[in-house]
């Protein structure tokens, strides 16, 4: 009677072992299959003078050329408030800015009303443009970026640049 009840128990700790062997790996593949891949992009903000832009590297999921780019204006528009050697120039505006890509062009729709909150002048107006051209051909399927501001193009942005024109990336800025 002793030895079948010794092998009862060995037989449950075996089930054990391998329930918790088999919950265990379960939980593995799991996690493996909900693992999103990044892309490293660069973002180009303002420095703390509003001098000059800066590329900040962040990651982002790896998603198709049209949904990376929104997110990277998405994050532009957002910001890194808590960095103290770079600034935010554009405006905060919920949905403030809608991009569309088609053939390697990026076409960025700006609302009105980022464009009325953005502050004054040809440098900034000048810095604010290529933040975002220079953000957004930093992806791969985007050589040139053309605005509009609400649906329509617009002679320029708040006086200074000519918004009519395709935009090639300016890293010197």
């Amino acid at each position: 009677m002793q030895i079948v009840t010794l092998k009862k128990n060995t037989l449950i700790r075996h089930f054990i072992f391998l329930l918790i062997l088999a919950i265990g790996f379960g939980t593995v593949v799991i996690s493996q299959n909900t693992h999103t891949e990044t892309a490293e992009v660069k973002l180009y903000y303002v420095d703390a003078q509003m001098l000059r832009l800066i590329p900040v590297k962040t990651q982002i999921p790896q998603m198709s050329t049209q949904k990376m780019a929104q997110r990277v204006a998405d994050e532009l528009v957002e910001g890194y408030d808590d960095n103290p050697k770079i600034r935010r120039i554009i405006p905060n505006v919920k949905h403030g800015i809608k991009v569309k890509v088609l053939d390697r062009i990026a076409y960025v729709d700006l609302k009105q009303e980022l464009v009325d909150k953005h502050p004054e002048g040809r440098d900034l107006e000048l810095l604010t443009v290529y933040s975002i051209v220079n953000s957004l051909t930093g992806l791969d399927g985007i050589v040139n970026v053309r605005f509009t501001i609400d649906g329509k193009r617009q002679k320029d942005f708040k006086g200074y640049i000519d918004m009519r024109e395709t935009f090639i990336p300016d890293y010197f800025i």
